[in-house]
């Protein structure tokens, strides 16, 4: 067993700073919920640095991340790369950009 980050949704949703996702040196490992206004941690590939909870505890002054260990975390707070994957993908909504000045390719 391990440890992992795991953020309280509660308080992190008040506050909406973002910047555990910004300092985390593990790539898309927490990632931001627009939608439900909190971050949240893919379990598989947190390494258990403690970065987060430094920037969200010493930085933001906000202490809504703790370390326990991974078979600690509720089921619903296990989410994994795919899981992320799958929910961004759902939550992004396709938009027109508005480039007056570029030429539509190969028409």
């Amino acid at each position: 067993m391990y440890l992992v980050a795991n953020i309280d949704s509660e308080i992190c949703g008040k506050t909406k700073c973002t910047l555990c996702t910004q300092y985390c040196p593990e790539a898309n490992t927490i990632q931001y919920d627009k939608i439900r206004n909190t971050a949240f941690v893919s379990v598989d590939r947190c390494k258990g640095c403690m970065q987060c909870v430094w920037v969200c505890d010493t930085l933001a002054k906000h202490h809504a991340i703790k370390m326990v260990m991974i078979d600690q975390l509720p089921k619903e707070q296990l989410r994994t790369a795919l899981d992320m994957h799958y929910e961004s993908s759902n939550l992004l909504k396709d938009s027109k950009i508005n480039l007056p000045h570029a030429e539509l390719v190969g028409k």
